[in-house]
């Protein structure tokens, strides 16, 4: 009887900066295969930026199909204006920066995970709209931030909208523990506001680690606050919390 042969091990993902930005997107009137989308992903190939038009390169390499979630690694290149002093006075000079992330279109959950800047995920948006003909919008959790809240510990920055008291329509609390203080559950129920945003403690699983993580329920955005690389699985875990709290 043969074996089936095992998947390889998931690499850890890199981190640059200060840590993982993730940004989740809602999936709409997406009439392609996942094969189909690849195959498009697999058409828009990077370039670098040359020539005197200076068209900015964009595009994608690794694409995969695993089941129902199409991969792929993205490039692009952006033009940064920068403004200067010299003898004859101010002048503005146009750089060209280059920047990378991934992304994960899930067929199955009619959603797409950037892991990337806010710029990548804006110009992977852009292109899958071109390539796919879907609508892809920020996943507004509308309200689901609460169930992330919960399960938080260490919060130290909360904003809660939709409040009705008189002229207010919204609080922001800042401090340690903030999950403990009775003001923000007061905002919650009793002026029936909702939690937007929050940065606090999350117990990972695998390996077993606590970070800080902000979350942001309005724009379907996430930021997991480390120096060291982060397992696949970990990462996963997260926007799995963020999938399941927003509405269908």
């Amino acid at each position: 009887m043969s074996q089936k042969p095992k998947k390889p091990k998931a690499k850890p993902i890199p981190v640059r900066g200060l840590g993982l930005s993730i940004r989740l997107f809602r999936l709409n009137n997406l009439d392609l295969t996942p094969n189909q989308l690849a195959t498009k992903l697999k058409a828009v190939s990077y370039a670098p930026t040359t020539g005197k038009e200076k068209k900015l390169g964009a595009g994608f390499s690794n694409v995969s199909v695993e089941g129902k979630t199409v991969t792929a690694d993205f490039m692009a290149d952006f033009r940064v204006l920068v403004r200067s002093y010299g003898t004859e006075g101010y002048s503005t000079k146009p750089y060209y920066s280059v920047d990378n992330g991934s992304v994960l279109v899930k067929f199955d959950r009619k959603t797409m995970e950037v892991r990337g800047s806010e710029r990548i995920a804006s110009r992977i948006r852009r292109l899958l709209i071109e390539q796919s003909g879907a609508t892809i919008d920020p996943l507004n959790l509308n309200g689901g931030a609460k169930a992330l809240y919960n399960m938080a510990t260490d919060v130290d920055a909360v904003l809660v909208t939709g409040v009705e008291k008189g002229n207010l329509t919204q609080a922001e609390f800042k401090g340690g523990g903030l999950q403990s203080e009775e003001e923000v559950g007061m905002y919650t129920r009793r002026y029936k506001g909702e939690i937007a945003r929050f940065r606090g403690s999350f117990e990972y699983p695998s390996p077993k680690t606590t970070l800080k993580t902000s979350v942001n329920g309005a724009t379907g955005s996430i930021m997991i606050w480390t120096s060291d690389e982060l397992s696949e699985r970990n990462v996963r875990w997260i926007v799995k919390l963020m999938e399941d709290a927003a509405p269908p």
